[in-house]
């Protein structure tokens, strides 16, 4: 049936245009005799108009005048009109030459062309303007245009051909002194930007949209700032390198997020290194299904690597992961594998079977209060399964290790802290001339699971309060796709034994972070949600820190990116490590535990909730119990192969 109605209206189209090239062409005889047509000139007309006809109508077609919508007329058809109007023009100006017609006018040829282009144009734009002013009277939305560049027209332009949309461009704000008080696309400058409050109370302003792909964060601050004044809703035109076909189209038009108002700069990243590293290689992320390890999983597959394997102990999270790959890259070959790091014969299996060239550990505990009320448990997970991952990945002769690791490794407070700074080291002491180890370090991310937005976002939409632990609290933050392509480029740094530094920019404070998130969603902080201060959980500090005392911070080639000289471990020295941590993890002695962190991480301070469990822990390492350390080592970890203790020996 579409088929038909295609048809139908490709007829109607032909004989609209047959009548209104008829009709132009009779009125230039008209104007040429004055309105005082004689009996044979209007039989010149009657002989002449098929060949016009057969003339206009396939260069019509020809130049696409037969197809579209009139309500969609632009300068593009006008310019098509003149073209198709003025060549077939010519082509009857040649054959009124060539067959010389007996007392044909040939000025009304010149008469007709401009006709022909007032008349089909005129017939567009009429069609256009109804379609635009139709709407007016309908109740919508009055809408506040920022920014009267090209985006902002394009939006206003868009607007007035979608009145379904339910927004009615009024006016712009710009603060380009040549602009004001003119109008574009038929709407008025109004104000600059600092008006924008005025501007929206005085036209009864219920949106305000920004077009201004430019604007930098202070900018969009105070646009937020203005609009929750006026209790309006707000909407952005994201930044060109968040469109992917770079058209300011409404679809593209979203809420303000947090990270807007970051104002964190683009990225720029040397894809030529980072194409040359994984194009055509196998790649391996663990913890696939997290935050920074989906994200991870998603930009390695835009780089085309030979395989693409997928280590996640979640398997809603992998199969999440996985459907999402599937539609983003379907002809990738990726490997989801449900898997656990303290699972080493599933680490021996995936390794020996799939080879991958490079590891990309992002398998971790990562929940401050959590991991202290559960500190054996971070202690195994992301000590003893980062060193399973190592070791194997040395094993099967991996090129590169690449560990994501926190700025809570630095001066710990925290087990979560602590066990990642141990985990540093363990790969430190992997070491290896045919495996290159490194770990790269940086704050939090915005939207990660588990992490402060998420919780914020959860809490506004009950209502309130938000909790924040402290006033005085700051983070470093960075969005997961910007954290993730650093890391992928220092991936191709290094020798081994670096530790990479994100620049994370300033920090934040996380109560004007909670202010910003209500006054994004349209209210008032302290007015319509409150702000309510919980005190700090087991094991936060207020600051976090990105290098110890003692480390010797370089540049690296990226501007975003810093180098750690991560120093020497030695490897029976790693191994010592363990086995101590793993009689003390077998035994639950928080006591011994604590000592031992403390004497690997001596800047590690304990937090008071961990040293309350000491207190209660009135038990050391029982003399009676008959396992022995060896035993309890093969258990939780790897077993070293001999030729690794040989090596580091020598």
């Amino acid at each position: 049936m579409a088929w038909l109605s295609n048809l139908w209206c490709r007829r109607l189209m032909i004989s609209c245009h047959m009548g209104l090239l008829a009709c132009t062409y009779y009125l230039a005889f008209l104007l040429r005799f004055d309105f005082m047509i004689r009996r044979e000139h209007y039989l010149l007309f009657l002989q002449t108009l098929p060949l016009v006809l057969l003339i206009k109508i396939p260069v019509c077609s020809a130049m696409g005048l037969l197809r579209g919508w009139w309500r969609y007329a632009s300068t593009t058809d006008l310019l098509d009109i003149v073209k198709a109007s003025t060549l077939s023009s010519m082509v009857l100006g040649i054959l009124v030459l060539f067959l010389r017609p007996s007392g044909y006018p040939r000025s009304v040829l010149l008469i007709d062309l401009l006709l022909t282009i007032f008349v089909l144009g005129g017939m567009r734009l009429s069609v256009r303007v109804y379609q635009e002013t139709a709407g007016r009277h309908v109740a919508r939305k009055n809408t506040l245009v920022v920014g009267a560049g090209v985006a902002g027209s394009q939006m206003v332009r868009q607007l007035k051909l979608n009145p379904q949309l339910d927004l009615n461009p009024i006016g712009y704000v710009d603060d380009d002194p040549s602009k004001q008080g003119i109008k574009i696309q038929g709407v008025r400058i109004l104000g600059k930007i600092a008006d924008l409050a005025r501007v929206a109370q005085e036209n009864c302003v219920a949106c305000v949209l920004i077009a201004m792909p430019s604007a930098d964060a202070a900018l969009l601050r105070s646009i937020v700032e203005k609009c929750e004044r006026c209790r309006v809703e707000l909407r952005i035109l994201p930044k060109i390198r968040e469109r992917i076909d770079g058209t300011n189209s409404l679809s593209k038009l979203r809420h303000v997020r947090m990270e807007d108002l970051l104002g964190r700069p683009p990225v720029s990243l040397d894809l030529t290194n980072i194409r040359e590293k994984l194009n055509g290689k196998t790649v391996m992320v663990t913890g696939a299904g997290g935050s920074i390890g989906s994200e991870l999983s998603r930009q390695l597959a835009s780089f085309h690597p030979r395989r693409l394997i997928l280590f996640e102990r979640s398997e809603n999270e992998l199969h999440r992961i996985e459907v999402e790959l599937h539609g983003l890259y379907p002809d990738l070959d990726y490997v989801p594998v449900v898997g656990d790091i303290l699972d080493v014969s599933a680490l021996r299996d995936v390794m020996a079977e799939h080879r991958p060239q490079s590891i990309f550990h992002a398998a971790a505990y990562k929940h401050v209060p959590m991991m202290e009320k559960n500190c054996f448990q971070a202690i195994v997970n992301n000590v003893f399964g980062t060193y399973n991952v190592a070791l194997v990945a040395r094993q099967y002769g991996v090129g590169d290790f690449l560990m994501i690791s926190s700025d809570k490794a630095v001066n710990p407070t925290n087990i979560m802290g602590v066990t990642k700074r141990i985990a540093e080291l363990v790969i430190l002491g992997l070491q290896h001339q045919h495996t290159r180890f490194v770990s790269v370090r940086f704050g939090n991310v915005l939207g990660s699971n588990g992490s402060v937005l998420p919780l914020f976002e959860q809490q506004l939409a009950r209502g309130g309060p938000l909790t924040v632990t402290h006033p005085e609290v700051r983070r470093y933050f960075m969005t997961i796709p910007e954290a993730v392509q650093l890391v992928l480029q220092a991936s191709t740094m290094g020798k081994g034994g670096e530790i990479f530094v994100l620049d994370m920019g300033a920090p934040v404070k996380i109560v004007d972070l909670a202010k910003n998130l209500i006054q994004l969603s349209g209210l008032r902080p302290g007015q319509d949600i409150q702000i309510v201060f919980t005190g700090p959980r087991p094991g936060e500090k207020l600051f976090e820190e990105l290098k110890l005392d003692g480390e010797g911070i370089k540049p690296t080639p990226h501007e975003k990116i810093r180098v750690l000289d991560g120093g020497s471990v030695n490897f029976l020295q790693v191994t010592r490590w363990l086995e101590d941590l793993s009689a003390m993890v077998e035994l639950k002695n928080v006591n011994g535990l604590v000592r031992k962190l403390q004497e690997i991480v001596p800047e590690y301070s304990p937090s008071p909730e961990i040293l309350s469990l000491c207190d209660l822990d009135c038990h050391d390492v029982h003399l009676g119990y008959q396992r022995s350390r060896a035993e309890l080592y093969r258990t939780s970890m790897v077993e070293v192969p001999p030729e690794f203790t040989s090596q580091s020996a020598a």
